[in-house]
């Protein structure tokens, strides 16, 4: 009997995708649409950004779209799937970001509006520099290698990423950019991966550092050498 309920049910999912793609098809055109806005940290509206939407279960003809902000920072896609879900990513030609939206398409005929913006804060440029709109910072992702503070430091110093003029972030600039909500406690971006990370704010032996498991400070001796002890280089733009 449960097997049998099972078949009834999984016809009836096969018979209402078909439906869609007749409905679909038989208009002669797509016929659903989403609409949203990308900004800046400050909240500012991107202009001139593009934008693409992913099917997350690709339909021929349907899978991918492409779009480009306008000068309030609007998008519009028409022509998608009904009732699909669709991912939505900003970038450019310069940079990639990780922030994106998953959106569900309305029914034939209608547009889904995106309740909140994209805000796009953390940008990767082509030359592997991570760029903070909100606050005007650039960091230079965390290297894969365990350091002590000295280590650190003169890494950061030494660092020719851009042109150089980088250093180790203040505690405030580091508390800055962790996230609870984010998987690693920060925008994948900066490569942390939940490691704690050394400021430029030492204390006799010891120096301030921040960890991105559960957003706490402490100190530790600046020759202490852990295995989840990394670096982050920050500056100001030049």
């Amino acid at each position: 009997m449960k097997e049998m309920r099972h078949h009834i049910k999984s016809a009836v999912q096969m018979i209402f995708v078909i439906l869609i793609i007749a409905v679909v098809m038989g208009c002669g055109e797509k016929q659903t649409g989403i609409e949203g806005k990308v900004i800046d940290g400050k909240g500012q509206p991107m202009s001139g950004i593009k934008v693409t939407a992913k099917q997350f279960r690709p339909v021929k003809g349907y899978e991918q779209f492409e779009t480009t902000t306008d000068s309030e920072g609007i998008f519009r896609f028409k022509g998608l799937f009904p009732t699909s879900e669709y991912s939505i990513v900003a970038w450019s030609d310069e940079w990639k970001t990780s922030e994106k939206a998953m959106v569900k398409t309305g029914l034939v005929g209608k547009t889904s509006i995106l309740s909140l913006p994209i805000m796009v804060r953390f940008t990767l440029s082509n030359d592997g520099i991570i760029t903070d709109s909100k606050l005007g910072l650039q960091w230079a992702p965390a290297p894969d290698q365990p350091m002590d503070w000295f280590q650190a430091k003169k890494y950061a110093q030494k660092l020719s990423l851009g042109g150089g003029g980088w250093r180790l972030p203040t505690r405030s600039e580091l508390k800055s950019i962790y996230s609870i909500s984010m998987k690693g406690g920060a925008d994948p971006v900066f490569q942390i991966n939940e490691n704690w990370v050394w400021t430029s704010e030492a204390q006799g032996d010891s120096a301030w550092f921040c960890s991105f498991v559960y957003g706490r400070e402490g100190t530790i001796f600046r020759n202490y050498l852990g295995s989840y002890g990394r670096v982050l280089a920050v500056r100001s733009p030049k």
